[in-house]
């Protein structure tokens, strides 16, 4: 059973961000995710993020965490302290 997986996080895939927020079915899909994984006890993590109003989609349903190219493009490991850095300055 899903509940009883040694899973901290459940991520949704890209093909169903693509279509936010405009697809209904995708909308609806995500939203059950969601809230199913937050009743679950699990962080939830959206891929594939491109938009602006993906994310603001995202982030009403209370999406945990966010991958993808609006936020930054994949990066080699040594360069990720350096957007950390910049992206938490002041």
């Amino acid at each position: 059973m899903l509940k009883e997986q040694p899973i901290d996080g459940i991520k949704i895939d890209r093909s169903f961000v693509a279509g936010l927020p405009a697809d209904a079915s995708s909308g609806a899909i995500v939203a059950a995710v969601v809230a199913m994984a937050h009743a679950l006890g699990r962080s939830v993590t959206a891929e594939g993020i491109e938009t602006s109003d993906q994310l603001a989609f995202l982030k009403a349903l209370g999406c945990d965490l966010a991958q993808g190219y609006l936020l930054s493009s994949p990066l080699p490991f040594g360069e990720l302290q350096d957007w950390l850095d910049a992206a938490h300055r002041v």
